[in-house]
């Protein structure tokens, strides 16, 4: 009886060491941002060609030329300075941009990570050229749109009227959802069917082990020698 409960209580525990495991396996690390350049709250006093991003993790490349990623520079005004879309090359996503007068501009981002999630952020710099640097003209849209398809050049743009929306910036959000989904959902189903197949075993050495014990006794009650018969007549 007592390798029955020991073993009752070791199905039991196993089952819920594997359910406390969902949410942390549902919650596997995402990548993060490790450096950047122009830096978080940096103050740039040199022309700025490039915006590079670093992370701590491979970043996923779901459209295969390195553009499902998506860099964008904007000013106060929310105008576009980015000239090119994001490329991807393992942990490191770059933009070309062209920035304009000097102020504050912000960095926005959304890359896949390496465990199929998406991730966004955004950081802020502060940009005091030398006197005489030529100043970018800027965009009223972004430079790359879904997909990571260019949109038009920035002196098109200029030409934009007025009131009209910036095009979505959206990326890669479809095909990530669907990856993440996926991922979660075979995860789930595959814990769901080690608890099962440890509960299953538990039940059969259960039922095996209560079979065994009448067979048991019976051998033994039949095991003892026949009564003496102390009538004399026979």
């Amino acid at each position: 009886m007592r390798h029955v409960r020991a073993l009752t209580a070791s199905v039991a525990a196993a089952a819920a060491v594997a359910l406390a495991l969902l949410p942390v396996a549902g919650a596997s690390a995402h990548d993060y941002l490790v450096s950047s350049d122009p830096s978080a709250g940096a103050t740039v006093t040199t022309p700025v060609e490039q915006v590079s991003l670093t992370f701590n993790d491979r970043v996923l490349d779901l459209s295969g030329d390195g553009s499902s990623s998506l860099v964008e520079v904007t000013d106060a005004s929310g105008r576009h300075f980015e000239t090119g879309c994001a490329m991807t090359a393992d942990t490191v996503v770059s933009a070309p941009v062209a920035l304009g007068p000097e102020g504050a501009y912000t960095v926005t981002y959304q890359i896949v990570s390496a465990d199929g999630h998406t991730v966004s952020n955004s950081y802020a710099f502060t940009y005091q050229p030398p006197a005489g640097t030529v100043a970018g003209a800027g965009s009223d849209s972004p430079a790359c749109k879904k997909g990571g398809e260019p949109t038009q050049s920035p002196s098109a743009t200029a030409t934009t009227p007025a009131g009209a929306q910036p095009t979505e910036t959206a990326g890669t959000a479809a095909p990530t959802a669907a990856a993440d989904d996926s991922n979660n959902l075979g995860l789930v189903i595959g814990i769901g069917v080690g608890i099962v197949v440890l509960a299953i075993i538990g039940v059969l050495i259960v039922v095996l082990t209560s079979r065994r014990k009448p067979a048991a006794a019976d051998g033994a009650a039949g095991s003892e020698p026949p009564a003496e018969d102390d009538d004399p007549l026979k």
